[in-house]
């Protein structure tokens, strides 16, 4: 009984210590999420978010780094997202980095709703790093002149995903990151993101798009 007892207050604590937590979303993670959208706005898409290891159970902040674009013709095909789930993880593993979220926008831009899909994907990433999150793209907000996120975030409460409060969520430098973001689809950059459907067509496509990277990170 009292190891029973011990687990449920573990299980207490945990569960309010998520909810008293905050996110901030980088530049270079924002960026490459609207870029995303923005090359494919009719299509449903989905990606992969990532933090240090280190930053996903220290402190009240969780801080996502970065974002890796997965598919925008192969949403919903399990094995498709199998492999790539093993591949990104082996590779930023080297970096110190973890899946620690997962986003999606859908072809109908006033549809918000989290698919059944995107639900399993983000449970799988929540059982290997419990502060994962999922984000779905509010693709009505976002447009050549990007003047508020538009993105909705969700935590695992109680075994639900459950809708995280704006204030809860912070961007990088948001002025800046907003800015950027703008300016990526503006000049039409946006075109030049690779994600793994590009990848699997040609593999000497960059799906981590590292020279984005640093066309982003020069932003700041």
């Amino acid at each position: 009984m009292q190891n029973l007892s011990n687990k449920s207050y573990l299980l207490f604590f945990f569960q309010r210590k998520m909810s008293n937590r905050e996110y901030e979303i980088s530049t270079r993670a924002y960026c490459k999420m609207i870029m995303h959208s923005a090359k494919y706005p009719n299509s449903s898409l989905n990606g992969l978010l990532l933090a240090r290891r280190e930053d996903m159970n220290r402190g009240k902040t969780v801080r996502f780094c970065d974002s890796i674009p997965l598919f925008h013709i192969a949403v919903g095909l399990t094995p498709m997202l199998e492999m790539a789930l093993a591949q990104v993880e082996t590779e930023v593993a080297e970096s110190g980095l973890v899946i620690a979220g997962f986003y999606h926008a859908h072809d109908n831009i006033k549809d918000n709703h989290i698919d059944v899909f995107s639900q399993k994907v983000a449970d799988k990433i929540q059982e290997n790093q419990p502060s994962a999150v999922l984000v779905t793209l509010d693709s009505k907000r976002l447009s050549s002149n990007i003047e508020s996120a538009g993105l909705i975030l969700y935590q695992n409460t109680d075994g639900k995903w459950k809708e995280v409060e704006r204030s809860g969520v912070k961007l990088e430098h948001e002025t800046i990151s907003l800015a950027c973001a703008s300016a990526l689809v503006q000049k039409r950059i946006y075109r030049e993101i690779v994600d793994f459907d590009n990848h699997l067509d040609d593999i000497s496509q960059d799906y981590l798009n590292v020279e984005l990277n640093m066309q982003i990170d020069s932003c700041l």
